[in-house]
C-alpha cells in the first residue's frame, strides 16, 4: 500500500523506469533481450516498494467507495424492486417487460413489487363526474322532456341539465376495469358518456313540470339507472347524483312564468276572498255581541229601576208608618184632640217652610187695608209668639 505522497511519487516516475527500461532494450548490443527485460523488471519493482504505506491512511477513501457501491446497489433495487402508492389510490401489478397483470389489487403505501414491476393506479375514494358549464369536464346534457298530458302533440320541450355524479371504484372488479378501457383516464370518458346518456334518456320519461314538482323523483330515478348502467358496462357503482340546473327555452321559460304568476295570482285573490269573509263574519260577530251587550244593560236598567222604586215606595210607606205611629203616641200623650192636631200640623209646615226666621200669616174676614209701615210691623210675627 501506498500513501497519497509516495502514490504520487510512482506515478511519476513510472513512465520514467519504463522508457529507462525501452532505452537500455534498444542500446544494449548483442544482450540478451529478455534477460534484460526481467533485469529492469526487478529494478522497477524495487523503486516501487521504496513508496510501500506503513499505515491505513487511504482507508477512509477504500470505505466512502464501498459505501458508495452499497448506496448505488440499494438505490437500484429501490427503484427496480419497490413500488408506492397515494393513501386513496388502488394498485394494480404490471410487468412492464412482459406486460402481464397481476392477480392481486394493492391499497396505498409502500409496496415490494420485484424488478420490472410497477402499479397502475385507480382512485379508491369517491370520484365526481360533472356536466356544467365553465371548468365541468362536459357541457350540460341537452335532452327533451316528455310530451304534456294536456298538450299530446308538443312533443316535449328542449332542456339543457347541469348534474354531477359521485362514482367509486371497486376492489374486486379494477382488473375488469383495466381489461376492458386499458386506463384510468378512459374508463373515466367511457363513463361520462354512458352516464350522459342515461340522464338524456330518463328526462324523456317527465313533463316539463316535473322538473319544478318531482325533482328530487327524477333525480332519484337517474340515479338508479346510472348505477345499474355503470355496473353493468363499467363495473363501478355510482353513489350520489344531483341535479344542479335545469334550463328551457327562454320562450318557455317566460310562458311557465307568466302561468305560475297568474296562479299565484289566483290563489292570492281566494286569501284575499277568504279574508274578507273572515272580517265580515267577525263583523257581524261584534254586531250580535253589541245587541245581547244592549239587551242586557235594558233588561239590567229595567230591572234595577225597579228594584229602586220597589225600595222607594217601601221606605216611604215605612216613613209613614212610623211617623203615624210617633204622632199618635205624641197625641196620646200631650192629650190632644183632633182640632188640636190639625193645629199643631199647620204650625209645623208653616215652621218647615221658613227661611228667613219668619213667618207670614195671611187672616181672612179683614176688609180694612192695614197701612204699609203698620202692615210690615203686624206682619212680623215673632216665631215664638205662635
Amino acid at each position: 500500500k501506498l500513501c497519497g505522497s509516495q502514490l504520487r511519487d510512482a506515478r511519476v516516475r513510472g513512465p520514467a523506469v519504463k522508457g529507462a527500461m525501452h532505452q537500455h532494450l534498444l542500446l544494449s548490443p548483442g544482450g540478451d533481450t529478455v534477460t534484460g527485460a526481467m533485469e529492469m523488471g526487478r529494478q522497477g519493482a524495487r523503486r516501487l516498494l521504496r513508496f510501500r504505506l506503513r499505515g491505513g491512511a487511504d482507508e477512509d477513501a477504500l470505505a466512502a467507495t464501498f459505501a458508495g457501491f452499497v448506496f448505488g446497489f440499494l438505490f437500484l433495487v429501490w427503484g427496480l424492486c419497490i413500488s408506492t402508492l397515494s393513501p386513496n389510490d388502488y394498485g394494480l401489478r404490471r410487468n412492464f417487460l412482459t406486460g402481464g397483470i397481476g392477480a392481486q389489487v394493492e391499497r396505498g403505501g409502500i409496496h415490494l413489487t420485484g424488478p420490472f414491476l410497477s402499479f397502475i393506479p385507480f382512485p379508491a375514494a369517491q370520484t365526481t363526474l360533472e356536466w356544467a358549464n365553465g371548468a365541468a369536464e362536459r357541457p350540460p346534457i341537452s335532452s327533451r322532456t316528455g310530451a304534456d298530458p294536456n298538450d299530446p302533440d308538443s312533443g316535449g320541450q328542449p332542456i339543457q341539465i347541469s348534474c354531477a355524479v359521485q362514482i367509486q371504484f371497486v376492489k374486486e372488479t379494477i382488473r375488469e376495469v383495466y381489461f376492458s378501457f386499458g386506463s384510468y383516464e378512459a374508463a373515466r370518458q367511457r363513463y361520462l358518456l354512458l352516464a350522459g346518456n342515461v340522464v338524456s334518456n330518463t328526462a324523456q320519461d317527465f313533463v316539463p313540470q316535473d322538473f319544478w314538482t318531482r325533482r328530487d323523483a327524477i333525480a332519484q330515478q337517474m340515479l338508479h339507472k346510472i348505477n345499474h348502467t355503470l355496473w353493468e358496462q363499467g363495473y363501478i357503482v355510482a353513489t350520489r347524483f344531483e341535479i344542479m340546473k335545469v334550463h328551457f327555452a327562454d320562450k318557455f321559460e317566460e310562458s311557465i312564468t307568466a302561468i305560475q304568476v297568474a296562479e299565484q295570482s289566483k290563489v292570492v285573490n281566494e286569501y284575499d276572498q277568504q279574508v274578507q269573509q273572515v272580517v265580515q263574519s267577525i263583523e257581524v260577530l261584534q254586531s250580535e255581541v253589541q245587541a245581547a251587550i244592549a239587551n242586557i244593560s235594558a233588561g239590567a236598567d229595567a230591572t234595577s229601576k225597579e228594584i229602586r222604586a220597589h225600595a222607594q215606595r217601601d221606605a216611604f210607606a215605612l216613613k209613614q208608618g212610623m211617623k203615624a205611629k210617633k204622632y199618635a203616641e205624641l197625641r196620646d200623650r200631650l192629650g190632644f184632640t183632633t182640632h188640636n192636631m190639625q193645629e199643631f200640623f199647620k204650625i209645623h209646615v208653616l215652621q218647615s217652610q221658613n227661611k228667613g226666621n219668619k213667618v207670614v200669616i195671611g187672616i181672612s174676614g179683614v176688609a180694612d187695608p192695614v197701612p204699609k209701615a203698620a202692615d210690615k210691623q203686624a206682619a212680623r210675627i215673632p216665631k215664638n209668639d205662635l
